[in-house]
């Protein structure tokens, strides 16, 4: 038997998308209209219980410091994360035309010296060799000086 209210009949006329992520997005205003509308909607003989109305705005209150200090964080991990990179690169830097000695892939120790420093795409501050091989800082064994020519 076919009722008029089917899961059929709401994919059809869209009513499925509040539950996609694409739509459904709680925040500041949603929680505030939600509100209002419970307080319009209030009846006479049933009023909106004080101490309820309370309670909702003290969790609208964490929910709005739970944002603030997420935002904060990301901030600070994102400045974290630029300082390291720069200490790397100032730390490479003066290793530029210094021969380094190294732990190669294959687990063997090898000299070249330094041609260039970079970060890499992982965040990682890496040594262009003289030969082209690119290693990571903490490959590094040892440092020398170059011999002048």
């Amino acid at each position: 038997m076919d009722s008029p209210f089917n899961i059929n009949t709401i994919n059809q006329t869209g009513g499925n998308r509040v539950l996609g992520t694409n739509e459904a997005k709680f925040g500041d205003n949603q929680f505030l209209e939600l509100l209002t509308q419970q307080l319009r909607n209030q009846t006479p003989f049933e009023p909106v219980d004080s101490e309820s109305f309370n309670t909702q705005m003290a969790s609208y209150s964490n929910m709005e410091e739970q944002r603030e200090l997420n935002a904060n964080m990301l901030q600070l991990l994102d400045y974290q994360g630029i300082l390291a990179r720069s200490q790397g690169l100032s730390q490479g830097s003066a290793l530029l035309g210094k021969s380094v000695e190294y732990v190669a892939e294959d687990g063997s120790t090898a000299a070249e010296p330094v041609q260039s420093v970079f970060v890499a795409e992982t965040g990682d501050v890496r040594l262009r060799l003289e030969s082209g091989a690119e290693i990571d800082m903490r490959q590094v064994l040892g440092i020398t000086a170059q011999a002048a020519e």
